[in-house]
């Protein structure tokens, strides 16, 4: 395995390097419309497995980052001996099973990027999820790490390698480019205009949007049926009571992070792993009108030595539970960005802190208890959040139809579209223009459908499947690195059948 420091140094301690546009300067022949996970893999996969050239594939991305909802953020801490800690928070997705071959091959065959258990005793995935939730993996959870410090490297460094990769031989990544609408011109090629006047032909695209930017464009209510613009608009969670007892959702899906110079759970608790209370996505209300759910193991720590003066964050929230608080620390913050940092150097932030730690103190006074171990009094120092929204506005949580059949729903009730199945839903947003525009295909977690019973699809696998399916469609052969049983199962039988070819591409129905 190469030696990758020298990259983790760039990706995160300098701005990602983008291609300047010009108008027509640009040529590009294949295009993906966002640099998430999918729209990033669609680019590469064209980069190193066919024959367009470097210089005719383009990324466009409407931030000023890439990643999507995987957003990876570095910081530098000065402990309080002088030392500057390095730790890197993903505030979005962050973890994968092996099982999940998308990604899980990217990360650990292709690009052969240094990983370890998300959970330190390597507990098999479904241990996770507690019963009777039904997870679909086994293999241990594993995250991308630091090769020399072994700590929490951030899930987007797959995306960065990729993206250095592409950029090193020319491929065009174009942040700031906000996608206004798409249209077919007369030669079957896809005109996109982006924000600036901008205007893009193209002969093969990759949408990688979620829900609220797809529904802003013009050309789905213009160029597809009433039937379509349903299915796209579709959003449905069933929540039968065993799988979701007395929990009720908020407006966003929140994680945080508290920074303390006293890693109390490692320095006093002995608590490297495990959730408290024991499913952290129900999280303990506490009298301080802030819900605390702890992944003791989550949060990157430094240590002098095992247990020893030990620094770091602490996950004390990640769930969809209706709160305030987390929220409220996004707010003062760019209205496009999910990410929130509340710095205990100013006198407003250090009463949200002190209340913050009252909160974690009440919820975690048990633990103490039993081992006699007096509760630390030093608040947290900050804290950092990612809250991705569940109301369609600015980043977006994942918005998908999770209907179940416990509770008599189906896809054809859930999105009250007549005869409406699985299949027909997967097919119809995969190229959502039809034979308008047949080689435009979409991609991402929005655009999941299925029982909520098997838990699936997160991470960005779902995301690098539709990719993989739309590749699949436009005659790109299956990597070599990716395993065959299933590339078979998640992409081949997820295919419409095949009727005929024209020239290299296969044409389907």
């Amino acid at each position: 395995m190469v030696s990758l420091r020298w990259l983790y140094t760039f990706i995160f301690l300098s701005t990602l390097a983008q291609s300047k546009f010009a108008g027509d300067d640009v040529d590009c022949s294949v295009v993906a419309v966002g640099g998430g996970w999918a729209g990033v893999y669609f680019a590469y996969r064209y980069f190193i497995n066919s024959d367009v050239p470097a210089h005719k594939i383009c990324i466009f991305e409407a931030s000023q980052r890439i990643g999507g909802r995987t957003f990876s953020k570095a910081f530098t801490v000065m402990s309080d001996k002088g030392q500057a800690d390095k730790f890197v928070l993903d505030v979005g997705a962050y973890r994968f099973s092996p099982d999940m071959h998308l990604p899980g091959d990217i990360i650990m065959k292709h690009l052969q990027l240094p990983t370890a258990c998300y959970e330190p005793d390597c507990e098999i995935a479904s241990k996770d999820f507690p019963p009777p939730f039904h997870f679909n993996y086994t293999a241990p959870l594993r995250r991308i790490v630091d090769p020399v410090t072994q700590q929490p490297a951030g899930y987007v460094t797959a995306m960065r390698v990729m993206v250095e990769k592409m950029q090193q031989k020319g491929v065009h990544i174009m942040l700031g480019m906000r996608l206004l609408d798409i249209m077919p011109d007369s030669s079957g090629n896809a005109h996109l205009l982006f924000g600036g006047g901008v205007n893009v032909t193209a002969h093969t695209v990759l949408l990688n949007l979620p829900r609220t930017p797809v529904l802003s464009l013009p050309a789905i209510k213009s160029l597809t049926s009433e039937r379509t613009v349903k299915m796209l608009e579709c959003i449905k969670f069933d929540r039968p009571e065993q799988l979701f007892p007395n929990m009720t959702f908020g407006k966003s899906l929140a994680k945080a992070y508290a920074y303390y110079d006293d890693a109390w759970w490692h320095n006093h608790l002995n608590m490297t792993e495990g959730q408290l209370p024991q499913n952290a996505f129900i999280p303990l209300q506490t009298s301080q009108g802030i819900p605390i759910g702890i992944h003791f193991n989550d949060g990157p720590v430094i240590c002098d030595a095992p247990h020893k003066n030990c620094r770091g964050f602490l996950e004390v929230f990640y769930t969809t539970a209706p709160q305030s608080f987390f929220d409220s620390v996004r707010v003062h913050t760019d209205s496009d960005s999910p990410l929130g940092v509340l710095n205990g150097s100013m006198t407003d932030a250090k009463v949200k802190l002190a209340k913050l730690h009252k909160a974690v103190m009440e919820a975690t006074k048990p633990l103490f208890d039993q081992r006699e171990v007096a509760q630390p009094v030093a608040i947290p120092r900050f804290l950092v959040v990612g809250v991705w929204d569940r109301t369609g506005h600015g980043y977006t949580a994942p918005t998908k139809v999770y209907f179940s059949t416990a509770l008599g729903d189906s896809m054809e009730k859930a999105c009250g579209v007549p005869g409406l199945t699985e299949k027909e839903y997967r097919d119809t947003v995969l190229t959502p223009f039809g034979s308008a525009m047949p080689r435009v295909h979409l991609a991402n977690n929005d655009w999941v459908a299925q029982e909520v019973m098997g838990f699936s699809g997160d991470w960005a696998e779902e995301s690098l499947l539709q990719a993989e399916r739309a590749l699949s469609r436009l005659g790109l052969s299956k990597p070599s690195w990716l395993d065959s049983s299933y590339y078979q199962e998640k992409i081949q039988a997820f295919l419409p059948k095949q009727s005929h070819r024209s020239g290299d591409t296969p044409i389907f129905v």
